[in-house]
């Protein structure tokens, strides 16, 4: 760790008199007013950030997570959520404000719809949103909701997940909190 470099005193009385009659700020947050892209837009950054998911979500098969089964419930949190925020995603209180359903696609289909669908997501400044794995089949352990446990820790977009309420698709879906909107 870098020292601090030392000041003499004529350093110090030179800024003293610099700042003489400066005000502080009285507040640190700054007000922006921003637009909500919509997935309709012609904007060139947009459609190149949802046609190149798979760059900026490059998603690793290496899974060092214990597989779940079928039935078994699984949840993800980052440090900072609030237990309210989870409380209420665990009973399904939030509207769900998009949908993806990867149920019957392979691993590769699924990870770029996935990343896809983050994009247009953030982009969209959406926050609640349900993803349909499906159960798996009942011989072996589900591979896409194993491969979704383990790709969701692997972006900052996502803030927690839960398996779903059964009206929902239950533990073959599942909650997901979003940050928000990308700058």
């Amino acid at each position: 760790m870098a020292k601090k470099p030392q000041l003499s005193d004529a350093d110090k009385a030179a800024f003293k008199e610099a700042m003489k009659g400066v005000k502080p700020l009285t507040h640190t947050k700054v007000s922006t007013t921003t637009q909500i892209p919509t997935l309709s837009s012609k904007r060139h950054s947009k459609p190149h950030l949802e046609e190149n998911a798979a760059i900026l979500f490059p998603f690793s098969d290496y899974e060092t997570l214990t597989p779940v089964g079928s039935d078994d419930l699984i949840e993800f949190f980052r440090v900072g959520i609030q237990h309210k925020v989870l409380r209420k995603m665990h009973t399904g209180q939030y509207t769900i404000e998009a949908r993806l359903d990867l149920h019957g696609m392979i691993v590769a289909e699924a990870r770029e719809a996935l990343g896809q669908f983050i994009i247009k997501c953030s982009n969209k400044g959406i926050r609640h949103v349900l993803i349909i794995h499906g159960k798996g089949r009942a011989h072996s352990d589900p591979v896409l909701k194993n491969k979704l446990n383990h790709w969701l820790r692997q972006t900052n977009d996502v803030l927690a997940f839960c398996s779903a309420k059964s009206k929902e698709g239950g533990t073959g879906a599942l909650y997901v909190l979003l940050r928000g909107q990308r700058p």
